[in-house]
């Protein structure tokens, strides 16, 4: 993969462009000509938080496009405007059109950062960011551009070109420069860390437990077993005495069987007069209902006889049956026999009311007897009753008092049972808990990739021989700075110059390395590796060092030879020599109006 182009435009302006072609490509030019411009471009088409720093010359352009080539010549574009808000569009030359956050995001494809690593195999990789903690975290672009995009600022940097100097970042950009050169990452850490999780989860749970117990289950253990033991000799003891009153209960209960059995036939006969009672009541009713008709018939009838009575008086009136005169020609109804008739039934309603009358007062007096006999039984009931207490009631008051007595001490003894089997539950889990914290857990422990440094050092130290770089035997890697030393001498050592060409030579020899693997982009971007400070800054710092007029020659020499097969971009302020220019995709940033091209952006009327 290259880079082919970056190009700035904003509405009614010429585009601001620079092309690159595979190999060397050197974009050379004083101060304050865009040059840093373009690669903090490239950063923020990459997914960087902050657009490029605003200018001068950049005044109403809004937009920025980086176009990156395959090695099969397939290509893919990141677009995005110059504010901090604007998302990233991908698309590439089959139509695909992606809007990507700028946040990796490793479970999803919808970053530029996936997008870009997937294509190297690096996503969804992890790394451990500490090895007591066992913290981790995704591998991100942003990790890996570190070390294929420098930055004027990181070039000269004194610390580990994997990381950003931070003192908490070492086991990090450890792990970086693992997954880089061995193409593995620490994904064990997360099973690590589970365990490590689980052991804090178990501490958390041995301190509930212990405050369970001191809470709600404070007693001493032998006060506790003490008591348990006198329970359960005094429940036996209450069981056996309750068992001798069961017997003398039940013994009252023998010798009171003819009270027993004399108190149940006056109930017996209490039932049966009562019944007898009940009958003679309710036929006693039904006698009443019978008066009641013998009544209404006898009145009836004395009505009908008062009326013959009348009918005989009077001639005037016609009879009722025949519609004639009362007189033996014309009438042939005989009120005599009308008035026998009604005498007759008269008469016999009359005996009839005498006997019922005579069988109501037997059955009323019959009643009586029963009532005052029914009573009678109920004395001799109650007589009994009060006997047979007398004769049982100690010894059913005892039973009963000690059966209340058992109920409480099963209650208690039950309670205390429980506590005491609870607290030995709760202390079975401490144990079992404790026992879980001893085991040892599996250390989670980095493989170590110490070997697959040495091809890494080898690169750079062929590079810095090509380079002419003094004392450049031997190159090695010092794990504790996560950096190279040269001829013995820590990088950070060396002045901002060769720590500029140490920094390059690092990224050029680990794209070498890794990019036969495809784990490399196959492109560097290296901004100010020659220049140790610029025109118009104030006095050189003290460890400011000019480098070598013969190792910038062999510098550019070497970047025009050895890498074809790649992509190095440079931008810088040192020209190179007029021989080796012709070698390169070589372009001139003059700032001046009257002399080639002016800077990055076109100049403006």
């Amino acid at each position: 993969m290259f880079i082919e182009s970056v190009v700035v435009s904003g509405p009614e302006l010429a585009d601001a462009a620079v092309y690159f072609e595979k190999g060397a490509n050197v974009v050379q030019g004083g101060s304050n000509t865009g040059k840093s411009y373009i690669v903090q471009c490239i950063k923020f088409a990459l997914g960087a938080t902050k657009p490029p720093k605003p200018i001068k010359e950049s005044r109403g352009y809004t937009n920025v496009k980086v176009k990156f080539v395959h090695d099969d010549e397939s290509s893919f574009t990141i677009e995005r405007g110059l504010t901090a808000s604007s998302k990233p569009t991908f698309y590439d030359e089959e139509g695909k059109v992606l809007t990507l956050g700028v946040k990796h995001n490793p479970s999803k494809m919808n970053s530029v950062s996936n997008q870009f690593l997937d294509r190297l195999g690096l996503n969804r990789k992890l790394l451990l960011k500490g090895t007591a903690s066992l913290n981790n975290a995704s591998f991100s672009l942003r990790d890996f551009e570190k070390v294929f995009l420098m930055d004027e600022m990181r070039i000269v940097a004194d610390y580990s070109p994997l990381g950003t100097g931070q003192n908490d970042e070492s086991t990090k950009e450890t792990s970086i420069l693992k997954l880089l050169l061995t193409g593995k990452d620490d994904a064990g850490v997360k099973q690590a860390k589970k365990e490590l999780a689980s052991k804090g989860a178990l501490k958390h749970r041995v301190t509930a437990v212990e405050g369970i117990i001191k809470q709600f289950y404070p007693g001493d253990d032998a006060a506790e077993a003490l008591e348990l033991q006198r329970l359960n000799s005094f429940t036996t003891q209450v069981a056996f005495r309750l068992k001798l009153a069961e017997t003398e209960l039940e013994g009252a209960f023998h010798s009171s069987e003819d009270l027993f059995t004399r108190k149940a036939n006056h109930i017996s006969e209490l039932d049966a007069v009562a019944g007898k009672i009940a009958e003679d009541k309710a036929l006693l009713g039904r006698f009443d209902m019978l008066g009641q008709k013998y009544e209404s018939d006898r009145q009836r009838l004395q009505g009908i006889e008062q009326a013959a009575v009348l009918l005989n008086d009077s001639d005037t009136v016609l009879c009722p049956t025949c519609g004639n005169h009362f007189d033996s020609e014309s009438c042939t109804t005989d009120v005599d026999d009308i008035k026998k008739g009604v005498s007759f039934e008269l008469e016999r309603i009359s005996k009839n009311l005498h006997e019922l009358g005579e069988a109501q007062g037997s059955l009323v007096a019959a009643i009586e007897r029963n009532t005052s006999s029914a009573e009678t039984t109920k004395t001799s009931i109650a007589a009994l009753e009060k006997l047979i207490t007398s004769e049982i009631q100690d010894s059913v008051e005892a039973v009963s008092d000690l059966r209340e007595l058992a109920s409480c001490l099963k209650y208690d003894l039950s309670t205390l049972d429980k506590l005491v089997a609870d607290k030995a539950k709760l202390r079975e889990e401490l144990k079992r808990l404790g026992v879980l914290l001893l085991e040892e857990q599996n250390k989670y422990t980095p493989e170590s990739f110490e070997e697959s440094t040495k091809p890494l050092v080898k690169e750079i130290q062929d590079i810095l021989q090509r380079w002419s770089f003094p004392n450049y035997f031997p190159v090695e890697f010092d794990f504790t700075a996560r950096d190279i030393t040269i001829g013995g001498s820590a990088r950070g050592n060396f002045g901002k110059g060769y720590r500029a060409i140490a920094s390059s030579a690092f990224a050029l020899g680990l794209m070498n390395l890794l990019k036969p693997s495809g784990r490399h982009p196959g492109f560097v971007v290296l901004d100010s590796p020659l220049t140790t400070y610029k025109e118009g800054d104030p006095e050189p710092e003290d460890d400011d060092e000019e480098v070598a007029a013969d190792v910038i020659y062999a510098f550019y020499q070497d970047i025009a030879d050895n890498f074809k097969d790649s992509q190095v971009i440079i931008f810088e302020n040192k020209e190179p020599d007029m021989v080796l220019i012709p070698q390169m995709n070589y372009q001139h940033f003059t700032k001046s109006r009257k002399n080639g091209r002016y800077g990055f952006f076109p100049l403006r009327g």
